[in-house]
């Protein structure tokens, strides 16, 4: 039988006892921060599934890493798209406004510079002599500290910082689930961010949809417009050319046919009566045949196809001298007939053609001057400009398309068609300016 132990052997075997206690003590200790904290990563688990928002988000994952008391407190500084700055802190109190402001004004404090440094984990075991210049290091006293960076596929979001007791601050496995929870965070931040994205793209594709779907209604509703004033434009044109073949041409043939009969009729002898009587029909005949020019030439002069667009805008300037002779026309041509394509000649000799009708019927003008010329940049432009009265063009382009007439609708969607540019500039008592451009084409 062993002897009873003797008193050194009994106190050592009681300091066995309390560091055995100690140990036991620190280890319920550790695993009850450890529960403590993987109960908050399990909370920020499912915010992060469900919350879409920034703020809410990080404010959310602060508050909850510090119930149970996991954490004593915890903030997170994160820029957004535009590069702001937001700060969320739990745990702080009213000693997180001051830290708040500083990183919002002043930038991220220097635990912040080192942790977006490099990668891993930074531990401060006693932040309130290391951290002097932190507004919050005084109430670290008998705690550590962890700080992240929040960074996925390479991009840095901001950072993380958790207060801890201080015999955890180095704990590798304590570091492990902070380092988790901090890539958590990171990877919830870039969902975020590409769901933003995703939206902000399809904001814009929606917008795009509905500014193009306005044009193609507007434009149906335009060309709806448009291909009914070509019509009544037509049915105007054949009632005007039934008119002057009426009135004209159709009166000198029925006073000929008359003439005709009637020496036909008479039976006379005097041949020399009869003669006279024909030779009255020499100046019919020859104004018939004027009117039936100046009919041909209004819908299609024919010294266009025989001669060209210069030589057609020189016979329509003195055609339009003659009959407005109140109006002085000034010409300043700098083109060659080869600079101008034959699709445009046409188009061209139109859009002239209805602006110079336009400073007749409208303007109150007295001189018009006309530029018909390649430009520096080789294109072909026509310029028509007036000195009469002029009038609002914003207020005339805002009346509906039904009540603003042919004329200038038709000028520019001549030119627009033939992939030229139209202008119209005027102002009341400022005259009128007309230009189509057609760029060069190679």
């Amino acid at each position: 039988m062993p002897g009873n132990p003797t008193y050194g052997e009994l106190e050592q075997r009681v300091k066995v006892l309390e560091k055995n206690a100690v140990e036991l003590r620190q280890t319920k200790e550790r695993i009850r921060h450890l529960n403590a904290v993987l109960s908050s990563i399990r909370n920020v688990s499912r915010m992060i599934a469900k919350e879409k928002n920034q703020d809410r988000l990080i404010r959310e994952i602060c508050r909850s890493l510090i119930e149970n008391r996991g954490y004593y407190n915890a903030w997170m500084a994160v820029k957004d798209n535009s590069g702001i700055l937001c700060v969320a802190e739990a745990g702080l109190g009213r000693d997180g406004i001051p830290l708040i402001e500083k990183l919002t004004n002043s930038g991220l404090e220097n635990c912040c510079g080192n942790v977006l440094s490099c990668p891993g984990i930074l531990t401060i075991q006693n932040p309130a002599s290391f951290c002097t210049d932190c507004p919050v290091s005084h109430i670290y006293e008998g705690r550590g500290a962890m700080a992240a960076r929040l960074e996925h596929s390479g991009k840095i979001y901001g950072i993380l910082t958790v207060s801890v007791p201080e015999a955890f601050s180095t704990d590798p496995e304590e570091k492990a689930l902070f380092q988790d929870v901090a890539a958590d965070i990171a990877f919830a931040l870039r969902n975020i961010e590409v769901e933003e994205e995703r939206r902000q793209t399809e904001d814009k594709l929606r917008d795009a949809r509905d500014e193009l779907e306005r044009r193609v209604r507007e434009r149906t509703v335009e060309l709806e417009l448009l291909s009914s004033k070509l019509l009544n434009a037509q049915e105007e044109e054949r009632k005007r050319i039934a008119g002057d073949l009426h009135d004209g041409i159709g009166q000198s043939l029925s006073a000929i046919k008359f003439m005709l009969e009637t020496v036909l009729e008479r039976n006379s002898t005097d041949a020399a009566a009869d003669f006279a009587s024909l030779k009255t029909l020499v100046p019919m005949l020859q104004k018939a045949s004027e009117e039936v020019r100046t009919i041909v030439m209004n819908l299609r002069p024919s010294v266009l196809d025989d001669l060209g667009i210069l030589a057609t805008v020189g016979w329509f300037c003195r055609q339009f001298r003659t009959v407005y002779s109140f109006i002085r026309v000034e010409e300043d041509i700098d083109i060659r007939e080869k600079d101008v394509p034959d699709p445009l000649k046409t188009i061209i000799f139109r859009v002239l053609q209805e602006a110079m009708n336009n400073v007749a019927k409208h303007s109150h003008a007295d001189c018009v001057w006309l530029s018909f010329k390649k430009n520096r940049n080789a294109a072909v432009e026509l310029l028509i400009e007036d000195n009469g009265d002029g009038f609002d063009v914003p207020a005339f382009l805002s009346v509906r398309s039904s009540e603003k007439g042919f004329g200038i609708t038709g000028m520019k969607e001549r030119t627009e068609l033939s992939g030229g540019i139209f202008e119209i500039c005027s102002a009341a008592s400022a005259g009128t300016v007309v230009r189509a451009l057609w760029p060069h084409q190679r």
